[in-house]
């Protein structure tokens, strides 16, 4: 089984490693700037795999691979991906499943934000084609009309809600301005078949999609630059994390900056390309899954063992954190 210090950066352990959770699924007012992390809680929920029965590729790949490689573009000693050039390892191409989003995604990183340590760096590697990384102050040009920010501003809205205010095109006005639905051949079918065979019409109002990662305390100052101002926000649907280091104080809806990104996507193609999801997105947690079990299983073993002492809750401002 890989050690857990095999994934760390430089000779940290995995129980060194910080991971701030994002805001993106919370509806926690802007301006609070309460954030801490603990090492692995008392509370760590162990149970059976979460990811079961989601299409996520084979992990052999990563546990048959040993020691660390050179990045052939930084040279950088690396380990399966390279988190500064944002590409699997040579040795990995071809084993690893990649990822096609249906809109672009940008990621706004705080320069204090450790790369090693970051799951937004998972989305990079996975959907390269769809995702980019900017470090802050560095924003890319924003058309405010077709963007929309992950963030629990006081202006924010759900995803249906945008949905519902877009055109659907299985509509249409008459004369009189009148909205009359188009003729369907399957009318007289009972609402059960009718909803087997919904597939969502609605355009889209927006083509890209922002994430800010960083903590909480760092966050406020990024949603405050001005080019964000006039920039819709949006909220998510109430998911659970399974992230291993939980906030403290904080409730089980603060998502990994990785989890968010996945949980905005089935919202995405459930109301805006099919309602019946096949499991596409499912690899963007690829990483993020075989880490969750290196943890969960090292932490099984300390407790058959007897060794297993959780790091008591810092509240401490933590600086080098990532999402």
């Amino acid at each position: 089984m890989e050690k857990e210090s095999d994934f760390a950066d430089g000779n940290q352990s995995s129980s060194k490693m910080h991971e701030s959770v994002t805001n993106s699924a919370t509806t926690e007012p802007e301006g609070n700037n309460q954030h801490a992390t603990t090492g692995l809680p008392e509370h760590f929920p162990i149970t059976d795999n979460p990811f079961a029965g989601m299409s996520i590729g084979s992990h052999d790949a990563l546990h048959d691979q040993v020691g660390r490689s050179k990045c052939p573009s930084c040279h950088a000693s690396r380990k399966w991906y390279c988190y500064t050039c944002f590409r699997i390892l040579d040795e990995l191409k071809g084993k690893i499943p990649q990822v096609e989003l249906p809109i672009k995604v940008d990621i706004i990183k705080h320069p204090r934000e450790l790369e090693g340590k970051s799951t937004a760096v998972h989305a990079a590697v996975m959907a390269p084609s769809s995702v980019n990384v900017h470090i802050y102050p560095c924003i890319p040009d924003l058309e405010k009309d077709k963007v929309v920010l992950v963030f629990p501003s006081s202006s924010a809205v759900s995803l249906q809600d945008l949905a519902k205010q877009s055109s659907n095109p299985e509509t249409s006005s008459d004369e009189n301005g009148s909205v009359a639905r188009k003729p369907n051949d399957d009318e007289d079918e009972p609402p059960v078949a009718k909803k087997q065979k919904c597939n969502p019409k609605v355009v889209p109002p927006f083509n890209r999609v922002v994430f800010i990662d960083s903590t909480w305390n760092q966050t406020a100052g990024i949603f405050r630059d001005e080019r964000f101002r006039e920039i819709q926000c949006v909220i998510l649907r109430s998911a659970k994390t399974t992230f291993w280091r939980r906030q403290v104080g904080k409730p089980n809806n603060y998502l990994a900056t990785i989890e968010a990104v996945y949980h905005f996507m089935l919202e995405y193609h459930e109301l805006f390309i099919d309602s019946e999801y096949d499991g596409r997105y499912d690899n963007l947690l690829y990483f993020y899954s075989y880490l969750h079990k290196i943890v969960q299983d090292s932490i099984k073993k300390q407790k058959r063992e007897g060794s297993f002492k959780p790091k008591p809750p810092s509240r401490k401002k933590q600086r080098e954190v990532t999402v």
